[in-house]
């Protein structure tokens, strides 16, 4: 139970500056002007000392992810700072050879990192596969482009429409569910929503979680006390106030551009960059046919690659007089779970208290 919780503590993460994903600065944590570095607040870092201290966290779930393990295999977990296992001496060679192939290269751009190599495999494959090609991972070329280059707006007018127009949502009271990866597992969440304050709370046992967004700042805390949010964390608390009712798109993003078109389980989608008011990108792709937001993609760059989060919206339903995903599926780097929307109560009172800010 504590490392679910811990888990949850750490499920928001994003931004970065590639196409088609999300461009954010680095929001590294401060001391005034200085970047607080990962060895000034953690013990025994040997070659990750002078990156963001707020990387850190980011980066152990790349790790994880690109080689297909959990902590242990590194690390005790009584105690992530002992040394003592063979694995994680490789893993610091590993690191700085990364590192150095980045810096002699590729002019210190993180253009390779574990995943170019290991791909989720403990060990890294260096024979090529004897299956053809084309059975081989590979999804083909981008579908054609409409011969008529679609308009942002349009794109998004039609999304609208189709999820029942701009209707005001002043309030409403969702009820949901996170199922974890192993499809069993499941705790209840709430969703509270008014005049664009947000506030989501997951109970786990005896034990809850709260994203609050209270339309000024985000806070995330629980039975367990207060979690420093990054900036980039924060800012994707916002976005999901913001994208709660899919209408109110528009209050989200200042501005649209069409990039291309793309395909999401053998549907055509046309993907868009949506721009906010302080200038941070996100890649939105629409379902060609039925004008509705299937997926929304964000990076938030680190010293070793992009920690990608995805955000996929199908089974759209008219719950309240609006049409929203009802299954809404979240994936980052060694973390995944979906919410399922079970009621939506909209246009209800809705007690101020819900979006308080936790005392400090």
């Amino acid at each position: 139970m504590k490392r679910k919780i811990q888990f949850a503590v750490m499920a928001l993460a994003v931004g970065v500056a590639v196409f088609g994903m999300s461009t954010y600065r680095n929001h590294a944590q401060t001391k005034g002007d200085q970047v607080v570095l990962a060895k000034d607040r953690f013990k025994n870092l040997k070659v990750l000392g002078d990156m963001p201290a707020d990387q850190l966290g980011k980066v152990m779930n790349i790790f994880a992810a690109s080689l297909n393990v959990n902590c242990s295999f590194c690390h005790y977990t009584d105690d992530f700072s002992k040394d003592g296992k063979e694995e994680k001496d490789t893993a610091r060679k590993m690191i700085s050879m990364v590192f150095s192939i980045n810096k002699e290269h590729f002019g210190g751009e993180t253009e390779v990192s574990c995943n170019t190599c290991h791909n989720g495999r403990m060990h890294p494959q260096s024979r090529p596969s004897l299956v053809p090609t084309e059975h081989v991972g590979s999804h083909g070329p981008r579908p054609a482009p409409p011969k008529t280059k679609p308009e942002a707006a349009d794109v998004i007018a039609k999304f609208v429409a189709a999820v029942g127009g701009a209707k005001r949502i002043d309030s409403a009271v969702i009820t949901a569910t996170r199922v974890e990866p192993d499809g069993k597992t499941t705790e209840p969440e709430t969703v509270s929503f008014k005049d664009g304050k947000y506030s989501l709370k997951t109970v786990y046992g005896k034990e809850w979680v709260s994203d609050l967004w209270d339309g000024t700042a985000a806070a995330k805390f629980g039975s367990g006390g207060s979690h420093r949010l990054h900036a980039d964390e924060a800012e994707q608390i916002k976005r999901e106030a913001q994208l709660l009712f899919p209408a109110a798109i528009g209050s989200a993003y200042s501005k649209f551009d069409y990039r291309f078109t793309n395909e999401i389980d053998g549907r055509k989608v046309l993907v868009l960059t949506g721009t906010t008011a302080e200038g941070l990108r996100e890649s939105l792709s629409f379902d060609e046919q039925t004008g509705l937001l299937v997926r929304r993609v964000a990076v938030t760059p680190t010293v070793l690659g992009g920690f990608v989060y995805q955000v996929d919206y199908s089974d759209y339903k008219d719950l309240g007089g609006v049409k929203v995903p009802t299954v809404v599926k979240y994936a980052m780097p060694n973390m995944s779970w979906t919410r399922k929307i079970s009621s939506v109560k909209t246009n209800v009172p809705v007690a101020d208290e819900a979006f308080a800010m936790p005392s400090k």
